[in-house]
């Protein structure tokens, strides 16, 4: 610490107390008993004057050239050591007491007790001997680093060094999905180098790393061992070993020491996890505002990020980073000359951090990224599923297609890699699931549907007038002058029959009944409904996800951009997520769980785990759909996916339990080469374990051989196991 900082209100307990002017020099001091010296040299040290105690020294223990000497210190060296040792102590009080001095005619040996006021390790009490000589007629004191510390020898330092944590992991169903894993280090042992110039130039290149880093690596050592760099298992060859170990003052160690993130998995729940890495900095001042970011709030004992910190970048490793981080311990040491530890002043042991335990059945969601895979081909399709309890919330399994391998992030990717993973057409790095925004389509439909019967615009016997239908469009002549484009009604396989009601309207999936049925309700309680159901709220979950729309910010409202509200266009767009958690009122009683991913977090405790914190399920929102208009549309619904009504859910064909689903198709903009394919559906009459609803949101070219692959996917997740 300063010199300010050090001139500090402290008792000192002398068996004879009493003041002694500072000294300007030994040599020049007025006469005076060995005793006193020792005692105003004490005295000096408590209160931070490190100049004037230098003054006390011995010309043995002296430095007063600019050549460095053995055994002798200069004052600048003398005032480094106390405040830098101190500094890193935490010192802020020092207490000397039970001196005993034994006289003589040449020298003055004494003995006395200290205890050091540490912040860091609490009190510190040492034992000391020192003597004083006389030297041109005064007293003067023999000083050695073991008036600092008594184990301290010339050549000595005290050093910091840092204790890391280790990461906590990752695991769903006994599956680990994220873990810390041992590593083959390369070290460097300092006292074996001759010429660190040299040495630096032979390791630089077969280690890959730059002068400066491994300069960096080097000054870090702690017993003689400084490691350079650590591999995976699978990383450091046996060629470029044997060249390492050929270099004087390297070597490997391949017991695991030291360690690294691993993805066990590679791709699986990718963008859920996210991975770690570096602290994100793209200049100084940058760095300095992220560590300031991640330090808040924290002290030392829980370990500041550094700029050599690896952080969680992406998913849960970013969204639980101080759950996962645990906290660094510290160990504060004297150090030899050699690189050896002669004295641990002060240690702190780690705490690991916690692990975290998901809700995903990890071979539904290994079965879900086969089927994806199987199913999905090019890179013209892309997509996003969600699989979870409409009970619970508890998600099951999630996929945000295509993916990519974690790991390339953690063992380094190159720039290629990097370059080809962003300039894929099919973007592979954006979390569809909770960032993709979307039209709705069709699937909005349940909604508009349940907001007309439960605000009393429509009744299952109402019937919509398809004489006003010419060739498919509709032209509305209730709302003035109709000056947008007509209402196109969606292609139907079979002809409607009979009435145009509710019922046939869901089951294929009629756009034209659907915009009438937002016109009658009308647009402010049309928004208020949706608003209700969550449509302009995020969403609450274990990472961010994007913020639904019913409009853009500067929409005017109109009727046509109503219309086409009610059918899931317009201006609509909402993440796969929350589309999923929302449509799972129609299977809860009407009633929106939080959706969650995280089931616990769990510290880690010999062979058993404690409970940290555990996931307790709640409502997002409560009654959003009457139980009335629920029992109206469910079968309508199950109609929809009924192979013997030829709705548009027929290829599904789940065939062990009953689906309730609506199907959807959206424009992307005003590219008519692609569209969006929706699908979501629920089990009905099964037990709270089994009840599952399945999301399926494909980008697909707007061609008829892509439009079931949605059902091969859905098919798969909500069929019951046998």
């Amino acid at each position: 610490m300063k010199r300010e900082r050090m001139k500090r209100i402290v008792v000192v307990s002398l068996i004879l107390a009493f003041v002694i002017p500072c000294a300007a020099g030994c040599s020049s001091a007025p006469q005076r008993t060995g005793r006193a010296v020792i005692e105003t040299f004490l005295q000096l040290i408590t209160a931070g004057e490190y100049a004037d105690a230098y003054a006390l020294l011995a010309s043995s223990s002296r430095n007063d050239g600019e050549e460095t000497r053995a055994n002798r210190v200069t004052q600048k060296e003398f005032t480094d050591k106390y405040i830098n040792i101190f500094d890193a102590l935490g010192i802020s009080a020092v207490e000397y007491s039970n001196l005993s001095v034994t006289n003589g005619e040449i020298l003055c040996k004494a003995t006395f007790d200290a205890v050091y006021t540490s912040g860091v390790a609490g009190d510190m009490k040492n034992s000391f001997s020192v003597i004083a000589t006389r030297e041109g007629g005064d007293w003067c004191i023999e000083w050695t680093p073991a008036l600092i510390f008594p184990e301290m020898e010339w050549g000595d330092t005290v050093r910091v060094a840092t204790l890391p944590a280790e990461r906590g992991e990752i695991l769903s169903d006994g599956f680990l999905l994220a873990a810390t894993v041992g590593t083959i280090s390369v070290y460097a042992a300092p006292s074996k180098i001759e010429d660190q110039a040299l040495f630096i130039a032979q390791v630089s290149p077969l280690l890959g790393m730059t002068e400066e880093e491994i300069q960096k690596a080097l000054k870090k050592e702690y017993n003689d061992v400084a490691v350079l760099k650590q591999f995976y298992s699978d990383e450091l060859s046996a060629s470029a070993a044997e060249q390492l170990l050929l270099i004087t003052g390297v070597g490997i160690d391949y017991g695991n020491y030291g360690v690294q993130r691993e993805y066990p998995y590679g791709s699986l729940l990718a963008h859920l996890i996210g991975y770690v890495g570096a602290v994100p900095s793209s200049s100084k001042e940058e760095l300095e505002a992220e560590l300031a970011a991640l330090n808040e709030g924290r002290t030392k004992l829980d370990g500041l990020y550094t700029s050599d910190s690896i952080v969680g970048r992406l998913g849960l490793e970013k969204q639980y980073e101080q759950q996962l981080r645990g906290k660094d311990g510290e160990l504060i040491y004297i150090r030899t000359a050699e690189g050896t530890n002669r004295r641990t002043l002060y240690r702190l042991d780690p705490v690991d951090g916690y692990d975290i335990e998901l809700t995903v059945d990890v071979e539904l969601q290994q079965r879900l990224d086969e089927v994806m895979d199987l199913v999905l081909f090019g890179d013209t399709t892309a997509g996003a599923v969600v699989v979870m309890n409409p009970l619970t919330g508890a998600v099951q399994a999630l996929s945000s297609y295509p993916s990519y391998d974690l790991n390339l992030f953690t063992r380094g990717i190159s720039g290629k890699e990097y370059s080809a993973l962003l300039n894929d057409p099919a973007k592979p790095l954006i979390n569809r699931v909770t960032q993709g925004l979307y039209p709705p389509g069709s699937t909005m439909k349940a909604f508009t549907g349940a907001a007309a019967l439960d605000l009393g615009v429509l009744d299952t016997e109402y019937a919509f007038d398809d004489s006003q239908i010419d060739d498919d469009y509709w032209t509305p002549t209730e709302y003035g002058a109709w000056i947008w484009t007509p209402i196109k009604r969606t292609h139907v396989n079979y002809p409607i029959s009979g009435p145009l009601n509710m019922r046939k309207a869901f089951i294929h999936s009629d756009n034209i009944y659907f915009a009438n049925a937002a016109l009658l309700i009308g647009w402010e309680a049309f928004e208020d409904y949706m608003e209700a159901i969550g449509f302009t709220e995020n969403i609450p979950f274990d990472i961010g996800v994007a913020q639904p729309q019913l409009v853009n910010e500067d929409t005017e409202m109109s009727f046509k951009l109503l219309a086409d509200s009610g059918y899931g266009q317009g201006e609509i767009l909402v993440t796969p997520l929350q589309l999923a958690a929302m449509f799972s009122a129609l299977a809860n009683g009407g009633d929106i769980a939080v959706p969650y991913v995280v089931e616990g977090i769990y510290q880690e405790n010999g062979v058993k785990y404690d409970v940290v914190e555990q996931h307790v399920a709640r409502l997002w929102k409560e009654n959003v759909i009457s139980e009335a208009a629920i029992d109206t549309i469910t079968p309508m619904l199950k109609d929809v996916v009924n192979k013997e009504i030829n709705g548009t859910g027929r290829q599904l064909r789940v065939e062990n339990c009953v689906v309730a689903a609506k199907t959807g198709t959206a424009e992307i903009g005003n590219d008519k080469s692609r569209e969006i394919s929706w699908f979501v559906g629920y089990r009905t009459g099964v037990s709270d374990e089994d009840a599952r609803l399945v999301l399926v949101m494909l980008e697909i070219p707007a061609d008829t051989k892509y439009t079931t692959l949605k059902f091969d996917i859905a098919r798969a997740m909500l069929e019951l196991s046998t």
